[in-house]
């Protein structure tokens, strides 16, 4: 009697087995991609102008240096989700680089026991009246139409972290890097904490 042969099953079987494997594998990765995804914060979207100008009346008859970052229209922005970061390089090649976050240190502007963290709001009012300390970087909501400043001189030198001499009245304070002067450009960046994603970066020129 003669024998036949019948085609083993398990080549179907096992080819079979690799399709259902690589589809659960597919699906995973699609539901952590997909988690990831879902897990990451939206950067908000704000127009934003920054200005540095040097001799700006100071309100008491004489002038100082100053920086200032205004929301011109957008979202509003709980400042402690943002940090700043700066770059200034001199004539030398030598570059001075900042970081500011909510959790950086204060600052005295006025060389008082008055401190605060730089940039802050310049309008206290819109704190609500909740005193000086709500309107610390890192404190408020930062929205449209506000204003965030450093303040002075000194504050101004502080926050680009440039060295500076204190004035003795009436002479003012001065900023002691003689490539900081109008025409000299600042490289100033403002990252969205929370999305990894910069919500401005620009090249800004002192004037």
């Amino acid at each position: 009697m003669e024998m036949t042969k019948e085609d083993a099953v398990s080549p179907v079987v096992g080819v079979m087995l690799m399709l259902v494997v690589t589809i659960i594998i597919a699906a995973v990765v699609s539901g952590f991609a997909g988690g990831l995804a879902s897990g990451t914060k939206a950067a908000p979207s704000a127009s934003i102008e920054t200005k540095i100008a040097i001799g700006q009346d100071d309100g008491m008859g004489g002038t100082t240096t100053r920086m200032t970052f205004e929301m011109l229209s957008g979202d509003s922005i709980p400042t402690k989700d943002l940090q700043i970061v700066t770059y200034f390089t001199n004539s030398t090649g030598y570059v001075y680089k900042t970081s500011h976050t909510a959790s950086s240190p204060l600052f005295a502007p006025y060389g008082t026991a008055t401190v605060t963290r730089l940039p802050f709001l310049n309008d206290m009012s819109k704190t609500g009246g909740s005193g000086y300390g709500a309107a610390h970087f890192g404190n408020f909501t930062w929205t449209t139409g506000d204003i965030m400043t450093t303040g002075n001189t000194r504050s101004t030198a502080d926050f680009l972290g440039l060295p500076w001499t204190a004035g003795v009245y009436p002479a003012p304070d001065t900023i002691d890097d003689a490539d900081f002067k109008p025409g000299a450009v600042v490289d100033v960046k403002m990252l969205h904490i929370l999305s990894g994603k910069y919500i401005y970066d620009k090249e800004v020129v002192v004037v």
